[in-house]
């Protein structure tokens, strides 16, 4: 072992900062072990002052400020769990210039200063670990950044996000409207008070970017991702899409990559009833990295929670050990990236995808025919016209509007946006329609 050990400093006792600690106290002479090395927690910064746990005998030193820990040249490793942008982002950049290796499990700085980081830790020569950031306890950045290492990676797609995918679970299984899950993710303690992040697609948004940059070796933005939240399914396209069609809605992440072509989005997506995705529930979060030499490899597991989130930390936490240890910290990045890559984000009107759109109609003769023809002016072909009389969507406002159900064959997204741009104009349409994407996934 090394001597004195590697030294530890915690930044942050939330949920997860508290669970770090729990795994620390619990496990510690399993986790020396394995890193081969003594592990010592030396700091914890934390706004609040609470007792701190013996962690071998030894209680950490407390301070409520974060230059403490990172101004203390005998710590080794700084772990971030603060969150947010400010002051992570200079806590993180700080460690770095003060030759410590970092771990931290905030997608939102990593996918908003992807270049300052990483730039920032090439000469340095530190490490920033970050399995934690994305999917919890499911180890993808690993796999993606080590276990397909000899791959080109051409696509990345997933449930990203638990809180949408519980949402989506008590809608389908229990038949909840959005609100009503939306309510019970929240006192499940799934969602926060304000959901924007998660409902908007935000949190995907930046897991994607991350999981897309690394595969990229370059920076993919969140704000090259494209974006559509989940507060506009309804429950009854849900039902029918099922019944009908053998459909089920998941609220997906995916990135396809050629070269240094991108096209990332996250938006709700029809996906077969057989796909593997269809049973991830409440939760859980999956993942499906496509390799030119491996193929489809997939992951699974719990995508938050403080126990699962903490052991991504803690692992990441003896990965850094291991290589202080042993004297090699910082001889080679862990992240490749590469400034000079210039990736083109690929344009979403030439897309091609099958569609699923909804349009309420008053019952009266001509409308059907009117939205074939619109249908047909823009090249979008159909593949099936499914008309419910008799049946009113919750969400068909106007008395008497029935649901005409229109799946296409594969057609690009511009068309289907210009032909939706000027269905408003068909008389007989009650409302705005409604357009799902439906993606088999392969």
């Amino acid at each position: 072992m090394r001597r004195g050990g590697v030294n530890i400093g915690l930044v942050g006792r939330g949920v997860v900062g508290s669970g770090v600690l729990d795994v620390f106290e619990k496990n510690l002479p399993v986790l020396e072990a394995k890193a081969g090395t003594r592990l010592r927690v030396a700091w914890v910064a934390s706004r609040h002052r609470r007792s701190l746990p013996l962690i071998g005998g030894e209680r950490p030193r407390f301070t409520t400020n974060w230059r403490d820990v990172v101004g203390d040249p005998a710590v080794d490793i700084v772990v971030e769990l603060i969150g947010g942008e400010e002051p992570a982002r200079t806590l993180i950049l700080s460690a770095l210039k003060s030759g410590k290796h970092v771990t931290t499990a905030n997608k939102a700085v990593l996918a908003t200063h992807w270049e300052e980081i990483f730039t920032a830790a090439q000469a340095a020569r530190g490490l920033v670990y970050f399995e934690a950031a994305v999917g919890g306890g499911i180890p993808v950045i690993q796999g993606v950044n080590e276990g397909l290492a000899a791959n080109r990676i051409e696509r990345i797609y997933g449930i990203l996000n638990g809180t949408t995918n519980y949402i989506l679970t008590r809608m389908a299984e229990e038949g909840l409207k959005f609100a009503a899950a939306l309510k019970a993710a929240q006192a499940a303690g799934f969602a926060e008070a304000d959901p924007s992040a998660d409902i908007d697609g935000i949190d995907a948004a930046q897991k994607l970017a991350i999981l897309a940059s690394l595969a990229t070796t370059g920076w993919v933005r969140v704000a090259d991702v494209r974006r559509e939240g989940l507060a506009g399914l309804d429950q009854w396209d849900m039902n029918f899409a099922r019944r009908r069609l053998g459909l089920v809605p998941k609220f997906l992440g995916i990135a396809d990559i050629e070269g240094d072509t991108v096209f990332a989005r996250v938006h709700p997506t029809l996906i077969p009833e057989t796909h593997p995705f269809a049973n991830v529930r409440h939760e859980y979060n999956a993942f499906f990295v496509h390799g030119d030499a491996v193929g489809d490899v997939m992951f699974y597991g719990k995508g938050a929670g403080a126990w699962p989130t903490a052991s991504a930390v803690v692992s990441d936490i003896m990965y850094l050990a291991r290589q202080v240890a042993g004297g090699m910290a910082g001889r080679m990045p862990y992240v490749t990236y590469d400034a000079q890559k210039k990736l083109e984000m690929a344009d979403p009107a030439g897309r091609s995808s099958r569609h699923y759109l909804r349009f309420s109609a008053q019952d009266r003769p001509g409308v059907l025919a009117s939205l074939t023809q619109l249908l047909s002016r823009h090249d979008i072909s159909i593949a099936s016209v499914h008309q419910e009389n008799g049946v009113v969507a919750d969400s068909d406002v106007i008395k008497k509007a029935v649901p005409i159900v229109i799946v296409t064959h594969a057609a690009p997204e511009g068309a289907v946006a210009g032909a939706l741009k000027e269905s408003r104009r068909v008389r007989g349409l009650a409302r705005r329609p409604v357009h799902l994407r439906i993606d088999s996934l392969k």
